[in-house]
Order: C-alpha cells, then structure tokens, then sequence
C-alpha cells in the first residue's frame, strides 16, 4: 500500500500540473482568439490611404508579433475580407522590413525596443494595435486592455492623424479617446 501512494502522488501532481496548464493555455487562446476578432473588426472599420495598396489584387498584410498561441489565434482570420481583399496574415519575429504590413498586432514587447519601433512606424499608413496603456503611451494606436473580463477599446488620436488613417466614427464612439504625443525615447 505504501509504494502504490508513492507512485499515486507524484502522478497525481503530474495531472494537477496539466490540467492548470490546459486551462491557463485554454484561456489565453481565447482571450487571444477574441483580440484576433476585434483586430479584425477595427481593421474592417479603418480607410488607409489610396496609394497603400499598389495593386488592385493586392492583400491585405495583418503582421503578427507575439508567442505561438498569439499567432494560432489570428490563423482563424486568416482570409476573412477587409476592404474586399483577403486578409494574409504574416508572423514576425523580427521587426524589419515591415512597410509590408497595413495592420501590426504586437502582444508584448519591452519598452525599449517598442518605443523606437513606433516612432518609426508613426507617419506611416499602418495601424498598430496593442495590449496595453504603455503600447499606447510609446506611440501605439489603437490598445485593447482586459480589464476585470471586459476588452477595453482606447484609441491614440494623436498618432492616428499622424498616421493617415481614418479609423470610423463608429469605432470611436465605443473607444476611450487619448491624445498620447509621440515620446522622445
């Protein structure tokens, strides 16, 4: 009896071990899948200027930055439409050459390294959605934060005048509205 509770708790540990990994792992793919759905959503409802799209057939680049469970939960809207072109979806692990991208999604990324990113990007047609007041704070567009189960919209006015972009009316009006200035580094 005693060697069977000695081999009983150790997989019993195992299990326990798992099964919170799962649910952790089942919970961050949905909280993920649901910031996917609003990317898409505020993609659908933003005008890039006309010369963004040098082909008519052109498709539209969402740019991933993230962990793999962050670039599983965009794959589910990979060619879905957003102003009648197919949606090809790009993960980056580095962040070059990203003239090639009309959305970029980064999930997490040290201060450091964001700020001077979007200073890059802050003249250039492309939309940059985050997880958080910092990403808006760096220079960041649109932020997607959870706050107590509820995904708030906050939108940097500042950088979208900045940026070209026309992001709808509609969209603003269910978005807390920040004027964030470009920081200096």
């Amino acid at each position: 009896m005693f060697s069977s509770n000695k081999i009983f708790f150790p997989i019993l540990c195992i299990a326990l071990l798992f099964s919170t990994t799962n649910q952790v792992w089942s919970q961050s793919i949905e909280k993920q899948t649901v910031l996917a759905a609003l990317t898409l959503n505020i993609a659908r409802f933003t005008t890039w200027p006309e010369l963004t799209f040098k082909k008519p057939e052109s498709t539209f680049n969402l740019c991933i930055y993230g962990d793999n469970v962050v670039q599983q939960s965009f794959s589910n809207i990979k060619d879905k439409q957003v102003s009648k072109r197919s949606i090809h979806i790009i993960n980056i692990s580095r962040l070059r050459n990203l003239n090639q991208c009309q959305v970029i999604y980064i999930s997490e990324l040290e201060r450091n390294k964001l700020i001077p990113l979007l200073l890059d990007l802050k003249d250039k047609p492309i939309l940059t959605i985050g997880e958080n007041m910092e990403f808006l704070q760096a220079g960041g567009i649109v932020g997607l934060e959870n706050i107590n189960g509820k995904i708030q919209l906050t939108i940097n006015l500042a950088i979208i005048k900045q940026s070209q972009l026309v992001i709808s009316s509609r969209v603003l009006k269910l978005a807390t509205i920040v004027n964030y200035p470009i920081p200096n580094n």
